[in-house]
């Protein structure tokens, strides 16, 4: 019934409850009523019926006695004056009928004996009473009373009660009808104005509200939450508004995927990248328009992000309609609801082709020679070193030769430098001519050439390659109607046989050429045991270092570096020097790349830190510097990968009391190329301490602009080769130029190292370089020298001479 009810109107319930109440109400009433009038009835009977026996049978008594029948007869016919006895027997003390009465109609006789009446079963009101003479009993009045009037009684007050119970249903029906109308009406005109909400998307519709009571009060209710919704709605549609006017004005270009992988909004930025003014592709089109060969990286980029939820940052291309390409950087990630459940991807992409662009020019600059277009020293190296991890991991074997053209400055001195270059250029298309494809041929210094042969089995192949160079180079070279014969002295080195060290190997090549120009030129030499005098140096200095880190001969010296916008000192470079007991000042290059090589460096430049913190932090607690001043300190290769890094950098950091921000560590661009996503990983744990990153000598490694982007670094050192030659190369002014434009652009602080003339200044000022270093401003210092040069250099800026030079 609760089911069926449930499934009812709301009005129909109304009657139907409006009727079970009153219909339970009123026949639990009845019912009681009439328990009650049954009740109170018989007991009414049962009082009469007692004093008419006691009455007669007290009567009866001397009758009975004296067996007067006529006298007991009537002393019972008084019992005709209440219709409602049935009969009254009266028995003597043998339980014989004495004396009987009964109405003229009625049909009950008392029977001739007292036990029968005792086995007689009636539904009747009855009653013996004993007839007592002197308390004894003599004889047995029975009276037995009809239950008729009682029945009758109550029959009357049930159809009166059922006429009670009708009138009120009839009641009951009208008011529940009228409750409706109190109850359903709100209701109703409430559902109404829900639909008409819900159909018009009309949130400023308003319920009326007709009374004071819990329905107004619901009223109420649904109209706070209709001005609730209306509040968000409105301020929803300002935010979408805000979002379409900011995605409409980005220099990026926005695009929302939805969970089925439909393009389902992009922006017009988006647009003009794309070239596509109208139409909006599906996800395959956009696809398509991908470069061939970076589609499998995309896709796979693509399909982690969907199958893994793994955020998308790539560099590729996209193909236009007139099939010219746009480099654009993609991002992309999943967008989930508050519950976590997949809304779809939302992405940006970039267009980067201008940085590219400027790259790819830096990159040329920076890693190619520009007069032969071989690769130059830098990025020989680089591939050098990448060269020999791939021995180690293959097993193979590799080569490295050193030539060094022979008698070149003649040629340069007789016929001019355009002769020379004219050489250079030939022996360079020459070089390349004979050996392979995978094989890199360089320009490393002015008549210095290397090669370097890859995948070698054997030594004679080897043999082979430097006989063939020799006879390439053999045959005349005409310039300026003149055949010049030209020839090359060539060093040659093996890995992994001399060395896996990427400087030993250039050391033991250059080694070898010196001997093959000391044989008489024009011929090649193998690195031998002979010229293994350097290694031997090696295993003695590994020995002194041990020797000078227990007897403390290290020491500390410190370079200012020096703002080029107001020549204030913005911090200083630690240099570490070792004044050895016999061989005087050893300089740093020559043990630093031992002591990287057997570990020593840990404790070197643990030192060094902690000496370093130690120093300036006094001179900046005691306002010598501002507390604005950096000290920098070189982070070896094996420093920066060593897992007690950054717990020696917070240690250091407490021991000195150092601010964090006035620490900045130096780490050169080859180290963090080492292993790129490690690097930064490890820079971004350095970076949360507060510490300052700086990468080193930059321009000498063979890092991708997309690395460097990726890289928390806050400041920018450019390497001295690129500035010790300004004004003279033009190659290296646009190099370093380029380099400062675009640290800027990354937001990175630019320091020039090696500034050692006014042109280098005026040049780095003019392209708005940040800082420098080198002797014109100052050499490297003791902490007393460089306490002296703070304050003399203050006093000689204010007074408008900018640079302190200390000879």
């Amino acid at each position: 019934m609760i089911r069926s009810l449930s499934a009812q109107s709301l009005r129909r319930k109304l009657v139907i409850i409006a009727l079970i109440t009153t219909g339970l109400t009123l026949l639990v009433s009845n019912l009681a009523f009439i328990s009650l009038e049954y009740y109170l009835s018989r007991q009414d009977t049962q009082k009469k019926l007692t004093v008419l026996g006691e009455v007669i049978a007290n009567r009866a008594t001397a009758a009975l006695t004296f067996s007067d029948f006529a006298l007991l007869r009537t002393n019972l016919n008084t019992l005709r004056a209440d219709s409602s006895v049935v009969r009254g027997c009266i028995y003597a003390e043998s339980q014989a009928l004495a004396a009987s009465y009964h109405p003229e109609d009625g049909a009950t006789q008392c029977p001739e004996i007292l036990q029968g009446l005792q086995n007689n079963q009636h539904h009747n009101f009855a009653q013996f009473f004993p007839i007592l003479l002197d308390n004894n009993p003599i004889g047995t009045l029975y009276i037995e009373i009809s239950h008729k009037d009682l029945l009758q009684r109550i029959n009357q007050f049930l159809i009166f009660s059922l006429l009670i119970l009708a009138a009120a249903v009839l009641l009951a029906i009208f008011l529940a009808t009228k409750l409706q109308d109190v109850v359903a009406r709100p209701m109703k005109d409430l559902g109404n104005t829900l639909r008409h909400i819900m159909l018009n998307k009309d949130y400023s519709t308003r319920a009326a509200k007709e009374n004071n009571d819990e329905l107004g009060d619901l009223v109420d209710l649904f109209n706070g939450l209709l001005l609730t919704i209306e509040d968000e709605n409105a301020s929803l549609k300002t935010s979408e508004e805000r979002f379409r006017k900011l995605t409409a004005l980005s220099p990026v270009g926005i695009f929302q995927v939805d969970g089925k992988q439909r393009l389902q909004y992009v922006n017009q930025r988006w647009r003009d990248i794309h070239g596509i003014p109208d139409e909006l592709p599906s996800l395959q089109d956009w696809f398509a328009r991908i470069h061939p060969d970076d589609l499998s990286t995309t896709q796979q980029a693509w399909n982690r992000l969907i199958c893994e939820q793994e955020s998308i940052a790539l560099e590729l291309r996209l193909v236009r309609r007139d099939h010219s390409h746009t480099w654009i950087q993609l991002l992309a990630s999943a967008l989930h609801d508050r519950h976590g459940e997949l809304l779809g991807y939302l992405g940006a992409i970039s267009d980067i082709s201008e940085l590219k662009a400027a790259q790819i020019q830096m990159e040329n600059l920076a890693f190619y020679d520009p007069l032969t277009g071989l690769a130059n020293r830098r990025l020989f190296k680089n591939r050098l070193e990448k060269a020999v991890k791939s021995v180690l991991r293959s097993g193979s074997s590799m080569a490295l030769m050193f030539l060094d053209m022979d008698q070149f400055k003649r040629i340069n001195d007789t016929l001019g430098h355009d002769a020379g270059d004219i050489l250079l250029k030939e022996v360079s298309n020459r070089l390349s001519a004979t050996v392979r494809e995978n094989d890199t041929v360089s320009r490393i210094g002015g008549d210095e050439f290397t090669i370097l042969l890859t995948d070698v089995h054997h030594t004679s192949d080897v043999l082979v390659v430097a006989e063939k160079l020799l006879l390439a180079l053999a045959k005349p070279i005409r310039i300026k109607g003149q055949d010049i014969v030209t020839t090359v002295s060539i060093g040659i080195t093996l890995t992994p046989d001399d060395s896996t060290d990427v400087n030993t190997l250039m050391k033991n090549a250059d080694l070898a050429m010196y001997r093959a120009k000391e044989l008489g030129r024009n011929n090649f030499q193998f690195f031998s045991e002979d010229m293994n005098q350097s290694i031997l140096e090696h295993l003695s200095l590994e020995k002194e270092i041990n020797e000078a880190i227990n007897r403390e001969q290290f020491s500390l010296v410190f370079q200012p570096k020096i703002s080029l916008f107001d020549y204030s000192v913005t911090g200083v470079e630690t240099l570490i020097r070792w004044q050895h007991p016999d061989k005087g000042m050893i300089t740093p290059d020559r043990f630093i790349p031992v002591a990287e090589e057997t570990g020593q460096i840990i404790e070197i430049g643990s030192w060094v830190l902690e000496q370093s913190c130690r120093q300036i932090s006094s001179l900046i607690r005691s306002n010598v510097l501002p507390n604005t001043a950096k000290v920098a300190v070189n982070l070896s290769a094996r420093q920066f990968t060593d897992p007690s890094l950054l717990a020696r950098i917070n240690s250091v950091i407490e021991i000195s009391q150092i601010p964090p921000h006035c620490l900045e560590l130096e780490i050169t661009e080859s180290t963090l190329m080492e292993d790129v996503e490690s690097a930064i990983q490890i820079m971004q744990e350095i970076k949360k301490i507060g510490v300052a990153i700086a990468i080193d000598d930059f321009g000498t490694g063979y890092s991708s602009l997309a690395y460097i982007k990726r890289f928390p670094i806050d400041v920018l050192k450019v390497d001295r080769s690129f500035v010790m030659d300004i004004p003279d190369d033009k190659n290296d002014m646009a190099i370093t130029a380029a380099v400062i434009a675009m640290a800027h652009k990354l937001s990175m602080t630019v320091v020039a190292e090696g500034v050692e003339t006014q042109e280098q200044l005026h040049f780095l000022r003019q392209n708005n370089c940040d800082e420098g270093q080198g002797y014109l401003f100052s050499r490297p210092l003791s902490l007393g020298q460089l306490h002296q040069f703070l304050n003399e250099n203050e006093r000689m800026r204010q007074q408008g001479n900018h640079i302190s030079l200390l000879q």
